[in-house]
């Protein structure tokens, strides 16, 4: 897999050194860095709904403010580094007591209050990007956004320059995250997780629908796209588990299966990746590697690259080949030689051990790749399932802003 990366990229070197030099043009932004507190405090508020991302909260605060905590007048009129009023601050504290000077307290309501006014905005009626449009509403307000039917004129500098400093954050090593695919050359992705239990047929069904492709391929797809999260959203669109697009799932996906839905997704992957490979047949390289190139750039852009289109989607698969080199040790998803002619019932698989800290992390150096710890006898403890903190409790996907954030039960305003 990393030699059939390798002959793809060569193909299109060049278009990937011109995407570069694009970012670095005049338009693009800057944003300062983020403290060591306030970046903390950007990745728990950054996900408060589906629409928002770290990147896009920290774009928004170095709009406002410039990430200083004590601005004493923002953009929009606010104070503080979130640039909210007096009265937004009294409706949307995250907790009582809670005092603006703290930095997590300020982030955390203003990604309550874009979450609110994305909701506002999607009853509306009002068409366009939700963010941008969430964006103008803070800045001008909901009514003028709503009888302009699109940003306002007085708001669109504002929503422009937050959309540069959000895109200049994503490109940051310290934004990615499992699902976002969004990795410098030198950054590492995440650690690999064992495939849970629950997925363990559905992905090597996946593996198995044509020749191209394999077990361990999908399951570090899956783990690139979105770490086995079943309610992943992408930045860009993508949906469940296998980070569809929704015209992908659409020409896809059987009638009545549902994105959201793993046990659905993921064989349906498989058969959407077998339809890639052969759409794609006549392009140089690896046919399993521009089927994955197209599945996160999208196929006609890979068609008019002639292989992988830029340097963001040659992290991604590289990535992926990292993660298929663990997966591969994952003895639940390779068959038995012969079937047993005992009737003993056979002993489980160990799955591979997860990274600890004192295990190698996953890296994407074709050259050198890491490996993580082979199998031992001893299988690893069972997961600790993680949730909100208490007292805290999902948006729900019925709310209009998409849900899914946490909040407090009485302080969740849709």
């Amino acid at each position: 897999m990393r030699a059939g990366l390798a002959a793809v990229v060569a193909v299109v070197l060049v278009v990937g050194l011109g995407w570069g030099f694009a970012y670095a043009g005049k338009d693009a932004a800057t944003g300062r860095a983020l403290s060591g507190e306030q970046l903390t405090a950007v990745y728990r508020a950054g996900h408060a709904c589906p629409t928002l991302t770290s990147a896009r909260l920290a774009g928004q605060l170095m709009a406002e403010s410039g990430l200083d905590p004590a601005s004493a007048r923002t953009a929009s009129g606010g104070r503080g580094i979130a640039g909210l009023t007096d009265e937004q601050w009294r409706q949307w504290a995250p907790w009582p007591g809670a005092q603006r000077e703290n930095t997590e307290a300020s982030m955390l309501a203003l990604a309550h209050l874009m979450c609110n006014l994305v909701g506002q905005v999607r009853t509306s009626g009002v068409g366009g990007d939700t963010w941008r449009l969430a964006l103008a509403a803070f800045l001008s307000g909901l009514p003028e956004v709503r009888e302009a039917g699109r940003v306002p004129r007085e708001a669109n500098d504002y929503v422009d320059q937050a959309g540069k400093y959000a895109a200049y954050y994503q490109t940051l090593p310290q934004f990615a995250s499992a699902g976002s695919t969004q990795f410098t050359a030198t950054g590492s992705a995440p650690e690999a997780v064992p495939i849970p239990d629950e997925l363990v047929g559905a992905v090597a069904t996946a593996g198995s629908r044509c020749p191209e492709l394999s077990p361990p391929a999908i399951a570090g797809q899956l783990m690139a796209l979105s770490g086995f999260n079943p309610e992943q959203r992408g930045t860009s669109g993508q949906l469940g588990i296998a980070g569809f697009s929704e015209d992908l799932w659409l020409e896809n996906a059987p009638e009545g299966a549902s994105v959201w839905d793993p046990q659905k997704a993921v064989p349906v992957m498989g058969e959407a990746l077998c339809r890639l490979v052969r759409e794609l047949s006549g392009l140089p390289g690896d046919p399993y590697l521009l089927a994955a190139a197209a599945w996160r750039a999208g196929v006609d852009t890979v068609r008019r690259a002639g292989g992988v289109p830029d340097v963001m989607t040659r992290a991604y698969l590289e990535n992926v080949a990292a993660y298929t080199d663990y997966y591969r040790l994952d003895t639940r998803l390779t068959p038995p030689s012969k079937p047993s002619p005992s009737p003993t019932p056979a002993s489980p698989s160990v799955r591979p051990p997860a990274p600890t800290n004192g295990a190698p992390t996953v890296t994407r150096s074709a050259t050198n790749p890491v490996r993580p710890p082979a199998t031992t006898s001893q299988a690893p403890p069972a997961a600790v399932p993680t949730g909100p903190p208490a007292g805290f409790g999902p948006g729900g996907p019925g709310g209009p802003g998409g849900g899914g954030y946490p909040c407090r039960r009485t302080r969740c305003r849709w």
